[in-house]
């Protein structure tokens, strides 16, 4: 590796579990001056663009809509190669007229050209998987000998992989009540505030579990990212937050969290010890939310709860799949309101992935 380093390409798309870790390692790059410049490259879908433009980014984009493998039609499948292939022919051009450095990649199916070229044009790359489970891009990196870090002390798949935590957004926490006015949410009845996040993508299961968790607890509010759904029964101490790429009001206005188990998001609350109920996407792929809050438990002794692959609403609140649910929320409030000692300083997990790039 070059000791001095002029431009750095970050490659990320896919979802904001993806792209923002992305963005905080090249943030840190900028501020810490460890390269000239940076320049990121995506897919073009609007959930990706709206994400790095909440950053002030504007990455290159590549005309990939998903992997060909997820797709649910062989008309689908089919455009979905031939945006993988016009997408190898530009990522080529892109590098050799761009010669970075080094290119890191975050994993996903826009990984895919850009790690070939890399190889090929004898581009130093390495591949951070944020999961505890490596996806089919970081397994095949790994066959050809590209470095691989981890968010995790796992990564199941892998036998040679550093460890390095997941890069986080930097977060200022303001004071709760300027952060609920900022909200619009009155928490005059009630101090303690419980925030729902269910991924960038969002999560209608969740909500339809927090819908009933809210009219059961009265005396807590409730604040979730995301609209709401319109099957969504109303409740005066349920609140709807809208999308938030910034989470500085949610972080600084909730006092426990229940959530999905995207690596990203359980980085953040172990960085800034929020606690919380994490209930796994039972859908994602190779099982690597499970995976992700067994190890987030095993760090933290936060509860998790994983959801019935069968029952998926709600009908009341005598449903076993709820009555469940309701007693690991229990959980997470004993555990709140168990006398907590200060956390430990977590490590620069940016400096740590730029050790491995150093290092190689």
């Amino acid at each position: 590796m070059k000791k001095h380093i002029k431009k750095v390409l970050i490659v990320a798309g896919g979802t904001g579990g993806h792209i923002f870790p992305a963005l905080a390692f090249g943030e840190w790059i900028q501020k810490e001056k460890k390269a000239e410049s940076v320049i990121y490259l995506s897919g073009n879908r609007a959930l990706e663009l709206e994400i790095y433009r909440s950053r002030g980014v504007e990455p290159i984009c590549l005309s990939l809509g998903g992997s060909p493998i997820g797709a649910s039609s062989v008309f689908l499948k089919l455009r979905r190669c031939a945006e993988l292939f016009f997408s190898f022919l530009r990522v080529g051009v892109l590098l050799c007229r761009e010669r970075p450095d080094v290119c890191f990649l975050f994993g996903s199916y826009v990984s895919l050209p850009p790690l070939f070229w890399s190889l090929i044009l004898r581009i130093s790359v390495i591949l951070h998987e944020q999961n505890s489970c490596a996806g089919k891009v970081t397994r095949l990196a790994s066959f050809l000998g590209v470095p691989i870090a981890s968010g995790w002390g796992e990564c199941r798949g892998l036998r040679n992989f550093t460890p390095v935590g997941v890069p986080i957004r930097d977060i200022k926490k303001i004071p709760k009540l300027e952060a609920a006015r900022a909200l619009d949410i009155d928490i005059s009845g009630s101090d303690f505030v419980v925030g729902v996040i269910g991924g960038s993508i969002g999560s209608a299961s969740l909500e339809n579990l927090i819908g009933q968790l809210a009219r059961d607890r009265e005396n807590f509010i409730f604040a979730a990212l995301g609209n709401r759904p319109s099957e969504s029964a109303a409740s005066k101490n349920l609140y709807f937050l809208g999308k938030h790429w910034d989470m500085t009001l949610f972080y600084s206005v909730s006092d426990v969290v229940v959530c999905r188990a995207g690596a990203s998001t359980l980085a953040e609350l172990m960085a800034y010890d929020v606690q919380a109920l994490v209930v796994p996407w039972t859908k994602a792929a190779d099982g690597h939310q499970e995976l992700n809050a067994q190890n987030f438990s095993r760090r933290t002794g936060n509860p998790i709860w994983i959801q019935s692959k069968i029952q998926n609403k709600i009908q009341n609140k005598t449903d076993s799949d709820y009555y469940e649910f309701d007693k690991a929320f229990e959980k997470l409030i004993e555990k709140f309101n168990e006398k907590k000692t200060p956390s430990q300083p977590n490590q620069n997990q940016s400096d740590l992935l730029w050790r491995v790039c150093k290092n190689k």
